[in-house]
Formats: structure tokens, sequence, C-alpha cells
């Protein structure tokens, strides 16, 4: 039997070297897409988690969550409720296009002077109030004016975002950001009070309101989508490309064999091997047993009068024969 290190001595050739190597780099360009699909399905099960858990939770006081305006805002805090009374002192400014269920949307921003208990001065608070459908030729100035006077607004809270790097232009902004906000709200003003810098509040009520508030923002979506799946089959692709390459080589070598190895594989697998000019036999018809059980019946009854008849020569049974 031939050795195995020369039967698959192509596999040296530079044209198996190509092979081998796309089939390589399918392999593990599948397995990196299998594990980006699994990172963004844990991601969206980490915050489907945190809705979970802390979305219907009891309002609590703004310094029980932020003990100072500066603190980081800690992520497994997210979506927790407090209540809060201030006033909002600026105008408001507008994030646009940020979509809201697949709708285009504009959300309106505001920054929120709240007195903080044990402190002289107000923590400038910023809460999305709301969005309305983004439409370039409607007036939504409605919807951007901000109550008056002192508000009672409960919030839900999240880690602020980073600033834009956009170009700031008019009374809009690219991120919610609060330090961005107020720069916006109020260009060159100076401010009492402390910005808190880590988080922001979605808002859940308000009172009192304006009369025509931005619509509410809903609750965050608990669907997972189809990333655990996508990534298992991106991890199956990987396989199939190393698992490819195996058969491929294998039946090159039993090509490159000859043909006496090529015809034992179907053999091993047991299979019927089948040769070219040999025709298997055809059954027998009735018909054809008949017709033999006739012929046997002429023969035997020829032979009988030829033991009959035994004075007769050879000559004349010819001549019998032909005449017939």
């Amino acid at each position: 039997m031939t050795d195995a290190s020369t039967r698959y001595a192509f596999l040296r050739s530079r044209r198996w070297a190509g092979i081998m190597a796309v089939a390589v780099i399918v392999s593990l360009t599948c397995a990196m897409l299998g594990y980006w699909q699994l990172t963004r399905y844990q991601g969206k099960a980490e915050a489907a988690a945190l809705v979970e858990a802390n979305y219907d939770s009891r309002p609590v006081a703004l310094t029980e969550l932020l003990p100072t305006a500066h603190a980081t805002w800690p992520e497994n805090l997210t979506w927790r409720q407090v209540t809060v009374t201030g006033e909002y002192l600026v105008p408001a400014v507008v994030l646009p296009q940020r979509p809201i269920g697949g709708s285009p949307a504009d959300h309106v921003l505001a920054a929120l002077a709240v007195q903080v208990e044990d402190e002289e001065e107000p923590w400038w608070l910023l809460v999305d109030r709301g969005w309305y459908r983004s439409d370039a030729f409607g007036d939504h100035t409605a919807e951007q004016e901000l109550p008056e006077g002192e508000v009672t607004v409960t919030i839900h809270l999240r880690a602020a975002e980073p600033p834009s790097e956009r170009d700031l232009s008019g009374r809009q902004v690219y991120a919610i950001n609060p330090s961005q906000v107020l720069d916006v709200a109020a260009p060159g003003a100076d401010l009492a009070g402390t910005v808190v810098t880590g988080a922001y509040g979605v808002l859940v009520e308000e009172s009192p309101t304006t009369a025509t508030p931005p619509a509410p923002l809903p609750r965050p979506s608990a669907d997972l989508g189809n990333h655990l799946s996508y990534a298992f089959q991106w991890w199956v692709f990987a396989l199939g490309a190393l698992v490819g390459i195996v058969v491929l080589a294998r039946r090159e070598a039993i090509a490159l064999a000859g043909p006496e190895v090529a015809a034992v594989a179907p053999s091993q697998a047991g299979a019927t091997a089948s040769y070219p000019g040999t025709r298997r036999p055809r059954r027998r018809t009735e018909a054809d047993e008949e017709d033999a059980i006739i012929d046997a019946q002429l023969e035997a009854a020829r032979r009988a009068r030829v033991e009959v008849e035994p004075g007769r020569t050879g000559d004349d049974q010819a001549s019998e024969t032909s005449s017939r």
C-alpha cells in the first residue's frame, strides 16, 4: 500500500498551499463573525436584564444614586427611577434624527436646575423630555416649550453620552451630553451651580407640564434578535471550510493513486461496483418457458423416431430433415 506521506505529497505544491491558505482565512473570518454576533447577543441580553431589574423600580432621591454631581454613573443602576424638583431656567435644545421604533424622530432636551439637600447651588440635570416625528416643514415650537416655574419630575437615569465632535449650530446637539447641551442652550452664560456630568434622565412624569408636550419615550425593547443563531451559523461555516479542504485533499489523493485504488473505495463503502460491457441476465418470461417446453418435446419425438426406424440410412434421415 502506498505510504500516506507519498500519497499526500501534492499538498506541498504551490497550488495546494494557496487552497489551504484560502480555507484557513475563510474559517478564521467565519469564526470572528460568529464571535461578533455572540458579543452583540450578550450586549442585548445584558441591556434587557437591566430593563427587567430596574425599569419598574420605586423612585428614590437623586443623591441616593448619585452622591455627587460629578460621580461616575454605575452601569448596574441604569433605568433606576428618581424624583426631583427644580426649574427649567434655559431654553430646550433639539437632538435631531434619533429614531424611535424605526421612525425618524427629534428629541427635546432640557437642563433642569435641581435643588439638592445640603447644597447651596443647584445641580443642572439634563432631561430628555420626549420626542416628535421629524418633519423639515413642520412647526414644532409647541413641543419644544418648557413649563414655567417649579416642576416635579420623575425620570429614568441613564449614563450620559460622550460629547459629539460635530460642529454645533443653532439649538441642536448631536449627543445627549449635559455639558454640550448647556453650552448650546445658554452660550456664554455664567450659570451658577454644578453640572451632573455622568448621567441624564428620561422623563416619565412631569407636573405641571405644557399644553403640547413631546411624546414620551417607549419602554426599551427586550427582543434579543437572532444574533445567537447567527453566531452558530458562522461557526458551522468555519468548521465546514476546514472539513471541505480535507475532503478535497482525499479525493485528489485517490484520483492521483490510479484506477486500482479508486475502485477500492466503492467496495469499502459497501457499494456494488459496475463494469462496462457486462449485462445483467434478463428474467425469463412465461412465453420463453413455453417455447422451451415445446422445443424439448419436439426433440424427444425426433429421437424416438430415429430409434424406431433403425434400417434407415443417414442419407435418408438427412433428406427427410432437409425436406421439413
